[in-house]
């Protein structure tokens, strides 16, 4: 392994880090800061939903690491580790994954630059990760009777208009004025690692 090989992998290892880090504070953030969900599950304005959304365009599969990693640090410090932790985090990260693959796949630019740009945000990154990310997690409390049954359209509704709030109000200032920044940075993944 070369020099610069270990020096990249050294980077990505304190990259997933320091933003496992933040998700983690984000977290904490939304589920003990801004507490207005239903069942204590699905907060009106969780903050996360838009930066999650970031890190996976910014640092593709690193950052879907360090989502995950993150929400299960901010479920420990939270007091919420359980299964309840396994299925969040993996439902933010599925939500994180759609834009992800959508910017790649139709070579958006992360800048949001043209109309076609936005449109795909906002497939992507305001409907399809915000949906993704409710159902799955939505329906798996449901399943491990974290809530009941009958309130999953009630929390599902409002995970998904929260999100989709967050992710219009927070999301496009941060791509627009935060991307050119880290797209000069060796952090920035152009590919999926």
């Amino acid at each position: 392994m070369s020099t610069r090989d270990k020096t990249t992998n050294f980077n990505n290892f304190i990259l997933v880090g320091v933003l496992a880090g933040l998700v983690a504070l984000l977290d904490f953030i939304g589920v003990v800061t801004f507490p207005v969900g239903f069942f204590g599950v699905s907060s009106a304005f969780y903050i996360g939903a838009a930066f999650f959304m970031a890190f996976a365009i910014w640092f593709g599969l690193y950052g879907l690491i360090s989502i995950y990693i993150g929400l299960l640090i901010g479920a420990l410090v939270a007091g919420t580790f359980t299964v309840f932790a396994f299925v969040l985090a993996l439902g933010n990260v599925l939500g994180a994954a759609i834009p992800m693959i959508v910017f790649r796949k139709f070579k958006l630019n992360i800048e949001m630059k043209t109309p076609k740009d936005y449109i795909g945000y906002l497939f992507s990154s305001t409907i399809g990760q915000s949906v993704v990310s409710g159902l799955w997690t939505i329906y798996g409390f449901a399943r491990f009777n974290i809530i009941p049954a009958d309130a999953i359209n009630v929390v599902l509704s409002s995970w998904i208009f929260g999100d989709i709030i967050v992710s219009l109000i927070i999301g496009i200032p941060l791509l627009k004025l935060v991307s050119p920044v880290v797209k000069r940075t060796s952090l920035y993944k152009k590919n999926f690692l």
